[in-house]
């Protein structure tokens, strides 16, 4: 990807794609007593991918027993006490979620891994109850998952073929159907089930099935670890070498960085001319510039191990858990009933030492943590959140499914593209050609007016105010980096800005943007459509947008009204017609320079999409405004400014793309003529401007007042209103910037949804504000305020009319 002109920027290497594996197998009988010496011990065998069975984790408590560096997947049993499975997979891995068929008596877990040199394999955590039949039905419809399928856990099927000194009937229905099927049974040598009563023999029942899988098992072995009556087993499947590449972390000394630019004799730099006027020479020095900074960074930066988790375990716990594992080896090798007991006795005090040492932990975080901590907020929005979601296979237009990071990233892109350009047909097109040949025009004039030249100290100030973490665009020039300039190089991005202003010019490399995706809460997100763009662009471009543009227009739409609409715009930001935007900006009197720097702006831009370090093809962008940029919501203000304010007395509250319409009337049979004739003019405004309106999620509600809830959504036989011959539903309730309206305005529904919403975080930060927190009593107050009592109170003034009795349902939250 060319990100200057004489200088090309790499992007950076996906998900690893590894040709070998090591997967760890393990029956937990309760997850969380185990789950911090599980960490150990997937650092100590680099285990790639983890499967859990008999979890134990009900979905109350999503975000229980993670690892750090793995991605955790779960599905928990909810119709039954204990069982449950897990998968903990490497996020460096090219790794996804899959949707599981839905099965008769086996409870499961999967995930599609990429690998080089072998078909995509689908791994998935197996747990079949002692109690439950092994059914057909089940294995067939696993193995029909992918091409390559490896099904591993508890299966509790014993059979002599594979160690045990019985068989059941489980073990040999397993045994037939591997014949049938034609899959292959891979277990250990020796036993993995270890009963607790000491009569028991052990046995043989975690294992490993496999289907046109092409590649070596290195070993598959239980290793004596954890605290099961399960022995974890480990299974390393191909070659040797080429596994996931051990996780590095970038460290950047960034006092170095500083120092070493302040040296402005250097090849790059010596490359830019003295007089920087043409609009070549304003590519070069970016171009210039862009390798100058790369080179410094790269010099003051090492690439160090990543330590993935960072607690260190006291030493008291250390040797208790190697002598709980020297217990257990001992007890495999000499199974007597005094070696066994003293294994299970160890076994429970490591268990509650592990208990204890969680605790401490957090006890310690919570007394020395206050506002002002880094961590404070960081831990505060982690048990809020729900952390990072995999995505999961997306569904192609033509019903395929894109599975790996590549695919998955040309998937949306191909997506933001169409939505990034105008679907329908224009409605009118001679006014359309009209404004095009107008706009067309007036932009190859030379600009009639001037501007005053941008000065050091608005740079500076510009430089002070941005954010430092901000991801960089794709040149990947961070804010860090530009807040390290010494005074000359923020001389010359002066000069640089300065030659754009005066040459009408914006810069190529500045319009290359770098699109993530945002999943859009309550949407399926195995659609490309259900992710909103997101544009990553250089931080230049936020100094260069801010710099004179923000004033003249604002000035501009404070000679006009705000006007609004009733409905859904869709895809507001990403299908504002240009030639519409530039017309109004000259409307608004604009400076003509500013106005050809926008129009050179919105010219030519093109996008890629970024999926977990993978990018796609190179794309057009042929219309809107990139979200991400700091002069797009304002641009869009001024596309949307001169809505018709209708004649007929209806009234207009416009917010964005959150737009409502409303009358007040004695019935409604003499609301509706004159509020259809409202929707009607608006709708042949939005025609006009190729804005187009979501009438399915539009809504119209007739307000009226009652003591109980109307029955009716509307009065009988009053008709749906149209827009563009559409109906727009009556509904009882509609959710308007973030406040639930219902038909009678009791605000029911509303307080309902925030007491929950409430109730969620504060049962999310229980550990910080619960009364066996050691965190202080003025930090959970500054903590309640910021997190749940902003919850509450948003919109308050709305609904603060409403009942007494309804309005006290709320303080059960607080």
């Amino acid at each position: 990807m060319t990100s200057a002109t004489g200088c090309t920027h790499p992007p950076p290497a996906g998900r690893h794609k590894p040709n070998n594996l090591t997967l760890l197998s393990f029956n937990a009988r309760g997850l969380t007593n185990n789950i911090v010496e599980l960490g150990q011990c997937t650092k100590e065998y680099g285990i790639d991918i983890v499967l859990v069975q008999e979890t134990l984790l009900k979905p109350n408590s999503p975000k229980s027993c993670s690892l750090a560096g793995y991605v955790q997947l779960r599905t928990d049993r909810t119709d039954a006490p204990l069982g449950g499975t897990a998968i903990y997979y490497k996020r460096s891995l090219q790794c996804c979620p899959i949707d599981l068929p839905n099965l008769t008596n086996i409870e499961a877990t999967g995930c599609r891994l990429a690998m080089t040199g072998h078909k995509p394999l689908v791994i998935v955590s197996i747990y079949l109850s002692p109690s439950k039949k092994l059914l057909r039905s089940d294995i067939e419809a696993l193995l029909a998952l992918g091409d390559a399928v490896i099904l591993f856990g508890d299966f509790n099927c014993k059979h002599t073929n594979w160690g045990c000194a019985v068989s059941n009937p489980g073990g040999n229905k397993l045994a037939k159907l591997s014949r049938k099927l034609k899959f292959d049974i891979v277990a250990p040598l020796t036993p993995t089930h270890y009963p607790d009563d000491l009569v028991s023999r052990p046995s043989t029942i975690d294992l490993a099935i496999t289907k046109e899988v092409a590649l070596n098992v290195g070993c598959i072995e239980p290793i004596h670890r954890l605290d099961s009556d399960h022995r974890p087993v480990l299974l390393r499947l191909g070659p040797p070498t080429g596994g996931c590449p051990k996780p590095m972390i970038k460290i950047t000394d960034w006092k170095r960085v500083s120092t070493a630019l302040e040296e402005i004799d250097t090849p790059a730099l010596n490359n830019i001319p003295d007089v920087i006027e043409t609009t070549d020479e304003i590519d070069s020095s970016i171009g210039a510039l862009t390798n100058h900074i790369r080179t410094v960074v790269k010099k003051c930066s090492r690439e160090v191990p990543e330590s993935i988790d960072r607690r260190k375990l006291p030493a008291d716990a250390l040797e208790l858990l190697r002598a709980k594992n020297a217990a257990l080896r001992l007890a495999y090798a000499y199974p007597s009933r005094e070696n066994r007991s003293k294994a299970r006795a160890l076994q429970r005090r490591a268990r509650a030492r592990m208990f204890e040492v969680k605790n401490e932990e957090w006890s310690n975080l919570m007394e020395d943590i206050s506002p002002t901590h880094q961590a404070f907020w960081k831990v505060t929005k982690a048990l809020k959140s729900e952390g990072y979601l995999p995505t999961p296979p997306l569904k192609k237009p033509d019903s395929s499914l894109a599975v790996d990071d590549l695919e998955k990233a040309e998937c949306i892109a191909d997506s933001i593209e169409l939505q990034c350009s105008h679907t329908l047909p224009p409605h009118d097109i001679q006014h359309i050609t009209h404004i095009e040949e107008e706009v067309r025009h007036k932009t190859s004039l030379d600009p009639a007016d001037d501007l005053a030249p941008v000065s050091r100290d608005e740079v500076q100030k510009l430089v002070k105010d941005l954010k430092a973490k901000k991801a960089p665009g794709l040149d990947g020039i961070s804010n860090k980096a530009i807040k390290c300039f010494p005074t000359t190089l923020l001389s010359l991005l002066v000069v640089i800005f300065n030659a754009c202003l005066k040459n009408c010019y914006f810069p190529p490399v500045w319009k290359e943007a770098e699109v993530i995706g945002i999943p859009k809460p309550g949407k399926p997100r195995d659609l490309p459509a259900s992710y909103r763009p997101i544009s990553l662009l250089s931080d230049r471009i936020t100094l260069a947008q801010a710099l004179r543009l923000v004033e003249y227009i604002t000035e501009g739409l404070k000679q006009r009204k705000d006007r609004s609409g009733l409905f859904d715009v869709a895809k507001a930001f990403d299908r504002v017609w240009h030639a519409g935007l530039i017309h109004k900006l000259y409307l608004l009197k604009v400076p003509d320079r500013l106005i050809l720097i926008i129009h050179n702006y919105l010219t030519d831009r093109h996008f890629v999409f970024k999926h977990e370090n993978t990018h796609s093809s190179r794309r057009m962008i042929r219309a809107g405004v990139p979200q991400g940029s700091a002069l797009s919501p304002l641009l869009y203000s001024v596309y949307t400014n001169d809505i018709p304010r209708s004649s007929s007395g209806v009234q207009l509250a416009l917010f964005a793309d959150d737009t409502a319409l409303y009358l007040r009337g004695q019935t409604e049979r003499s609301i509706y003529p004159l509020l259809q004739m409202a929707i009607e003019e608006l709708a042949r405004w939005f025609q006009t401007w190729r804005i187009e309106v979501n009438a399915e999620k539009s809504a119209a509600i007739s307000f009226i007042y009652r003591k109980g809830r109307s029955p009716e959504v509307v009065a009988r036989g009053t008709p749906p209103l149209r827009i563009n011959n559409t109906p727009i539903p009556w509904q009882h309730t509609y959710k308007y910037l973030g406040i639930t309206l219902d038909r009678n305005l009791h605000f029911r529904d509303h307080i309902k949804r925030v007491r929950k919403t409430a109730i969620f975080y504060q049962s999310r930060l229980k550990g910080m504000l619960g009364r066996n927190s050691k965190l202080s009593l003025r930090n959970k107050r500054t903590l309640y305020l910021m997190c749940i009592r902003t919850v509450l109170t948003y919109a308050s003034p709305v609904f603060a009319h409403a009942a007494p009795n309804r309005l006290k349902t709320a303080s059960p939250a607080e």
